[in-house]
């Protein structure tokens, strides 16, 4: 029987095939994320190499590439990784607390948890991972900067909402109680990588709670 099909439409029909099966992954994708999270968490952004990645994660650098990007989207897709699954949980908690006070001192212990964990690095990742970067890297470095304003503008609403549910005087100075708290977590992060141990932080967050009446005086 004559095959009448012409060649033209044999190739085209191979390619679909090809590219139906594209070329088969050889990592997952989220572990490799993981482990590069881990990296930047505990070198920072500019410390950590592409040699570092590519032998933390078992890949080649094209592959690195391929799937990533280059250095600074991986770093953001590493950072969005931190704040799905590492990150304390903001909103959440600040949400269900039935008062401001409650809901600071929740929050700060729920970071304490986060801060000094077993088999991984100390501190924030969005407080320590840009610390140490030149001027070459101010993006990224104004990046991470955004997102800590964003946290401490959902710590203002919160003690915001306390006004306005009668808890907190209406003369309270909420800036500078703001300014205390976003400072206390910032502290604690360096404190956490200079080696304090829990039961240490965990008495500075008591010390922090005992000063929120004297911001309503």
């Amino acid at each position: 029987m004559q095959d009448n099909t012409k060649p033209e439409n044999q190739a085209v029909s191979s390619n679909i095939h090809l590219r139906r099966r594209g070329r088969p992954k050889c990592f997952d994708e989220n572990q490799a994320l993981e482990k590069a999270m881990l990296l930047f968490w505990q070198y920072g952004y500019e410390a950590t190499s592409i040699s570092d990645l590519t032998q933390s994660l078992g890949i080649t650098a094209p592959s690195l590439y391929g799937t990533f990007g280059d250095k600074v989207e991986l770093f953001k897709k590493s950072l969005d990784y931190y704040l799905a699954n590492e990150a304390c949980p903001i909103d959440e908690i600040f949400k269900q607390a039935k008062t401001a006070k409650i809901a600071m001192e929740l929050y700060l212990f729920e970071n304490l948890k986060r801060l000094i964990q077993d088999y991984k690095p100390t501190g924030c990742m969005l407080v320590v991972s840009t610390m140490n970067c030149s001027i070459t890297n101010q993006q990224i470095q104004t990046e991470l900067l955004n997102k800590r304003l964003a946290t401490k503008q959902k710590i203002f609403a919160r003690i915001q909402q306390g006004v306005k549910q009668g808890e907190i005087p209406s003369m309270t100075d909420i800036q500078a109680m703001t300014d205390f708290y976003t400072t206390m977590l910032q502290g604690m992060t360096i404190q956490a990588r200079d080696g304090a141990t829990m039961e240490q932080l965990e008495h500075v967050v008591i010390m922090a709670m005992k000063n929120w009446d004297n911001f309503l005086k």
